[in-house]
């Protein structure tokens, strides 16, 4: 793959990452991610592995999608969602302070893991530097947000940039060796996101029920 090629798909893929970690509306949030998704496919498709890009459209924009969704209860029948987990925007803001202070440890892994990577130099340069990128940038959300659903857009990008690292690293000597971690991977991952939607919905719903039952009371204590 061209350099050129490479380096605007490893800042695609990290702008649109970002673009999803880093948005308060949620239901924007999950779209960014699935566009993100179709990006790492693209990217994969370019390094030459059809069944992992085919994959990726399958499992991280598909089915990752329509979990993330289903968190937040967005159907077209359905209505605004209630409870504080299942709102469609973060209420807590960003402010710079607790943003930098949540980044620091995210710099810090980021240069262990810069260091661990600087002597593999067959590892491709742009695309292990976005992989990097990812890895730092879902840190640094996981750690900032506190809305479960922002940890687990944070969650599947970490997840993404390990895969991209894996591949640059083993991909063209044992590419079969490479397919298998990235598969698993991916599976893990899903998986991971599903169950993290189902505890989020089921959050949710408990939140609303709790709050109907203490507004029952206090009507009928008046």
């Amino acid at each position: 793959m061209p350099p050129l090629l490479d380096a605007l798909l490893a800042l695609i893929m990290v702008a649109l990452a970002a673009l999803a970690l880093l948005d308060r509306q949620l239901v924007r949030a999950c779209a960014w991610f699935v566009v993100f998704a179709v990006s790492v496919a693209l990217t994969w498709w370019s390094m030459g592995f059809a069944w992992l890009a085919l994959l990726e459209l399958l499992l991280g924009a598909l089915l990752t999608g329509a979990f993330l969704f289903h968190a937040l209860d967005v159907k077209p029948w359905a209505g605004v969602p209630q409870g504080r987990l299942a709102r469609w925007r973060d209420p807590v803001p960003l402010t710079w302070r607790r943003g930098l202070l949540r980044l620091l440890p995210a710099l810090a892994v980021l240069a262990m893991l810069g260091m661990a990577l600087a002597n593999l130099a067959d590892a491709p340069g742009p695309l292990r530097a976005g992989g990097l990128g990812l890895i730092g940038l879902g840190l640094w959300a996981f750690a900032l947000h506190r809305h479960l659903l922002r940890r687990l857009l944070a969650f599947n990008v970490i997840g993404t940039g390990i895969f991209l690292i894996l591949m640059g690293l083993v991909g063209e000597r044992h590419p079969a060796a490479g397919h298998g971690l990235v598969v698993t991977g991916l599976l893990v991952a899903l998986l991971g996101t599903a169950l993290g939607a189902l505890l989020i919905r089921r959050l949710s719903a408990l939140e609303v029920r709790s709050a109907h039952g203490a507004a029952g009371a206090e009507r009928g204590g008046a």
